[in-house]
């Protein structure tokens, strides 16, 4: 149905865009397009993961288009549609990039929410046209919030076509709200989207904001996913005593499906205050420590494909890659994928026509 959209002084026509990337599990298995965990999860994780795990962070649709303008229309149904360390435009809105002439994925528009419901935006106007006829797109869905119905609008006359999904193997990456995406500022910041781009591959985002602790449960789930690699940061919510008695258990439970595929377990950022609140930076030596200790049984038992990441300059050294001590800014998101990102390679190498760096 054409609509004209307020600002573009013209009608546009409609595609729903239907299943994102970024998922582990197909459709069919969950109960809405941007769910993260499959239906049957619901019974076997905590219900605070369930709740958490219908949030669409990390998910995108891939596009091409003719289009000189491009509408977005998408519908949140969580409030608050803002956090006090994050705004509405990653909570709730999307986040789109486009393919430059080189083919390098650039920032283009962001479409921002003012309330729960329906949104309908103009997202970018007075598009260049591109060299190969159709420009490919990469729009990232809310952060922090449920997402349904997602549509792009074009121009009528415009060519359109929804891309097929990149068949390159995924990472899987498992963490707290860190990998969530709190508290960046726009949905593409987020460290799966950074390096998904940078990669040159999928990178499908379990991260559960306040949570995310081991629970077997979820090492079951993934491994049922055949991923080139894991990503296990959740030392941020753990205890010591969670993470000396979780950490071992969770690693074997993957290996039981897959014993050769590569994972990364990785340290818990440094707190910002760590240098002057009493005991933060003990927490981290005992958990630390305790992650030390689980990695090296493993790989004494024989595990040859079990990697470490230390948190020695994960944000820097300067204390101001956090908005609050503890979630990274997009500097403190950028400061951390450019430490992981030679680490991923060392797992996966570096793939697709999209991989770059910066």
């Amino acid at each position: 149905m054409a609509e004209e959209i307020p600002g573009s002084g013209q009608e546009f026509g409609w595609y729903r865009l239907g299943e994102p990337e970024g998922r582990g599990w197909p459709m069919s298995e969950t109960l809405r397009p941007t769910d993260r965990l499959p239906a049957r999860a619901r019974d076997l994780v905590p219900e605070a993961v369930w709740d958490l795990s219908r949030h669409s962070a990390g998910l995108y649709y891939r596009f091409r288009t003719d289009a000189t303008e491009l509408a977005a229309r998408w519908t949140v149904s969580l409030e608050p549609i803002a956090l006090g360390h994050m705004p509405a435009g990653s909570c709730s809105g999307v986040d789109l990039y486009a393919a430059d002439d080189r083919g390098r994925l650039r920032w283009a528009a962001l479409g921002v929410p003012t309330a729960v419901g329906t949104t309908t935006a103009l997202l970018l106007s007075g598009i260049r046209p591109d060299a190969s006829g159709l420009r490919e797109y990469r729009l990232y869905l809310p952060l922090h919030n449920r997402v349904d119905d997602v549509a792009i609008g074009v121009p009528p006359g415009a060519r359109f076509e929804i891309v097929d999904p990149d068949p390159t193997p995924p990472i899987l990456y498992y963490g707290t709200s860190i990998v969530h995406g709190i508290a960046a500022s726009r949905c593409g910041m987020a460290m799966p989207a950074q390096l998904g781009r940078i990669l040159g591959r999928p990178v499908i985002g379990l991260g559960f904001s306040g949570n995310a602790r081991m629970e077997i449960e979820l090492a079951a789930l993934y491994a049922e996913l055949d991923v080139a690699a894991y990503l296990i940061d959740c030392l941020p919510n753990m205890t010591a005593e969670q993470v000396a008695e979780r950490a071992e258990p969770f690693v074997r439970r993957l290996r039981q499906d897959r014993p050769t595929t590569p994972i990364l377990l990785i340290e818990d950022r440094t707190m910002a205050d760590a240098w002057i609140r009493e005991g933060v930076q003990r927490a981290h030596d005992e958990r630390r420590t305790a992650l030390r200790n689980a990695h090296q049984r493993l790989v004494d038992s024989g595990d040859e494909n079990l990697h470490y990441l230390p948190a020695t300059g994960l944000l820097g050294t300067d204390d101001e890659g956090t908005v609050d001590g503890s979630h990274p800014s997009d500097l403190g998101f950028t400061r951390m994928v450019t430490h992981l990102v030679p680490a991923c390679q060392k797992l996966v190498g570096q793939v697709g026509r999209f991989g770059q760096v910066g």
